[in-house]
């Protein structure tokens, strides 16, 4: 009996446990989903986006939150906000999985949550990209009927991918202009 744990000292390593486990799936889980589930041999580049990553952190966040909370004190009210917490936190974590950007061969995809935007190449008017010298580039795109959108490039992008993009808006007859940053 002397050797066991009290309730108090397992939710205190339970906690340290996700938190040390935490960054691992904080930086793997949203891109291999992505990767993994939103893969199309029609992508030629399928971007995570950050706040997936943010929302993942917070979920863990109130994870281990709860953790640390249930190991000072358990009572029905603890129990209560436990089961809301743990609720909130496993919504909070679905939803950082379902957001990215695809740039394929026939259209663009948003996917926001569950609200989807898609832009043919064809309504394409201009694509700018703009970079700057040592850092990543930027990708100002404008639709026939004048609605803009941006999209940054990330370690995705390669010199495949970006001639690629060159090519689709070329094919499309869109007007495509390669300028430097200007402060």
């Amino acid at each position: 009996m002397l050797n066991e744990l009290s309730p108090r000292a397992k939710f205190f390593l339970l906690a340290i446990a996700l938190f040390l486990v935490s960054p691992i799936i904080v930086f793997m889980l949203p891109f291999a989903i992505s990767q993994t589930f939103y893969f199309s041999r029609e992508n030629i580049v399928l971007i995570t986006l950050t706040k997936n990553f943010v929302m993942l952190s917070l979920a863990l966040g109130l994870m281990i939150i709860t953790v640390i909370m249930l190991g000072f004190k358990r009572n029905k009210y603890t129990y209560s906000i436990t089961v809301i917490t743990i609720a909130s936190s496993l919504v909070l974590g679905y939803f950082s999985l379902l957001s990215y950007i695809a740039i394929q061969k026939t259209q663009i995809v948003f996917q926001e949550f569950h609200h989807q935007i898609t832009y043919e190449w064809q309504d394409i008017k201009e694509v700018i990209y703009e970079y700057e010298i040592g850092t990543v580039g930027t990708y100002y795109f404008q639709t026939k009927n004048n609605e803009k959108f941006v999209i940054e490039e990330n370690a995705q992008f390669g010199t495949e991918e970006k001639s690629a993009i060159y090519r689709l808006a070329y094919e499309n007859g869109a007007l495509f202009v390669e300028q430097e940053k200007v402060e």
